[in-house]
């Protein structure tokens, strides 16, 4: 069994709604309460809002255009001298139908785009939304008119009608019939009792009198056309749910952004990196072919460099070159520390001359008293300058 929520909201700045639950036989009792209430009826149903008439302008016009795209172009400029408000401010649906004329039913945007974020805020998506008057019983020749309170709402076409104060039905009807001359018989329907003077115009009047009219509404709905549904262009249900994607973009871009930003600064640090890891090597391949100029091949320096301190330890009591020992004292010292910078090596006069780049001034007394701790070594700090990168020192080291 199918099942539809018609719901009705005459004032946006009312809080108080009607809603029918409509299945395949007949509408339930008739429902009041607030948008909170209607969400706890409205779970998984088919839900239909019926805007009130006196939002919804309908017009018909003759556009001498078969095209559609060509009509959408040209509509705005057909809608402009007809309109209070600039066209740009309204939510418009239109459909060409075989008459040859263009129906057009115009909606305030903002307001309609309020009304739904109401629904929305409370989890109701709506299905479809249809201006009251076009509920209303159509027959040809004929006008149906429903009185509701202090509001009438009228349909004189298939695709036209309006709603309005009530005060001003004898006004409107009067243009009404004056400008539809075949029409010949007034529908009404009313909760009380209601008498058209209309004395001017030779037509008969047909009254009916309803309990509500929410339920006289409804049995409207299921003969509605469907190109007369309001939530077309971006209130579309499939464009807003691509909207809702959409609504997450600009988060998605940024998060993408930083994501990117952050690889591009990796690929920079690492290839900083590896520009002074190449700088290194050098610097060590050099030091080990002057450390070890006996080595003529270079496959791994680490290797080869530990196999020649192995083989240094072994000689350091014996006949190993005064060279060799003073490297081999100072390289096990250099060894057990870390973050300096070999800027030079040299020997004279006996002298072992290093000079290095320490990021950190306390280093410079520590590896100084390392070096004199072995009590073999005598150890004078001949330069300490401060640059950029820490403090660059010139030690000279000899034996005692």
């Amino acid at each position: 069994m199918t099942k539809k929520i018609i719901v009705r909201w005459l004032k946006q700045s009312d809080t108080t709604l009607q809603w029918l639950i409509v299945d395949d036989t007949q509408p339930s009792k008739l429902q009041q309460g607030t948008l909170q209430d209607l969400a706890k009826s409205a779970e998984n149903q088919s839900i239909t809002l019926l805007l009130s008439a006196t939002e919804v302008l309908l017009l018909g016009l003759a556009l001498p255009i078969k095209n559609n795209s060509q009509i959408k172009k040209a509509l705005p400029f057909a809608l402009e001298d007809l309109l209070v408000d600039e066209v740009e401010t309204y939510h418009s649906v239109w459909h060409k139908q075989p008459d040859g004329k263009v129906y057009v039913a115009l909606t305030n945007h903002d307001k309609f785009k309020v009304c739904l974020a109401n629904f929305e805020d409370v989890g109701i998506t709506l299905d479809s939304v249809y201006p009251e008057s076009l509920c209303l019983p159509y027959q040809e020749h004929s006008c149906a008119l429903v009185i509701d309170g202090q509001q009438a709402i009228l349909r004189h076409n298939k695709f036209l009608g309006a709603g309005f104060d009530r005060d001003m039905l004898p006004i409107i009807l009067d243009k009404v019939l004056v400008e539809n001359s075949a029409l010949n018989v007034i529908n009404s329907w009313s909760v009380d009792e209601l008498s058209l003077d209309i004395q001017e115009h030779i037509i008969d009047i047909n009254y009916h009198k309803v309990d509500s009219i929410l339920p006289f509404l409804a049995t409207g709905v299921a003969a509605l056309d469907r190109s007369c549904n309001l939530l077309t262009g971006e209130f579309d249900k499939k464009n807003k749910s691509a909207w809702q994607g959409k609504k997450w973009l600009p988060s998605i871009g940024l998060i993408v952004f930083t994501a990117l930003l952050q690889m591009g600064f990796l690929v920079y640090n690492y290839s900083q990196k590896k520009s002074e890891l190449a700088v290194l090597e050098t610097q060590t391949q050099n030091l080990f072919k002057q450390t070890f100029p006996e080595v003529k091949r270079i496959v791994n320096i680490k290797v080869q460099a530990d196999q020649a301190l192995i083989e240094l330890r072994k000689n350091t009591s014996s006949k190993g070159s005064l060279f060799m020992n003073l490297l081999y004292e100072t390289g096990e010292v250099l060894n057990a520390n870390v973050g300096y910078k070999l800027k030079q090596l040299d020997f004279l006069n006996d002298q072992l001359q290093i000079q290095l780049t320490i990021p950190d001034i306390s280093q410079v007394d520590q590896i100084k008293q390392q070096l004199e701790a072995s009590q073999r070594l005598l150890v004078k700090i001949k330069s300490e300058e401060a640059n950029q990168d820490g403090v660059e020192v010139h030690f000279e080291i000899k034996p005692k």
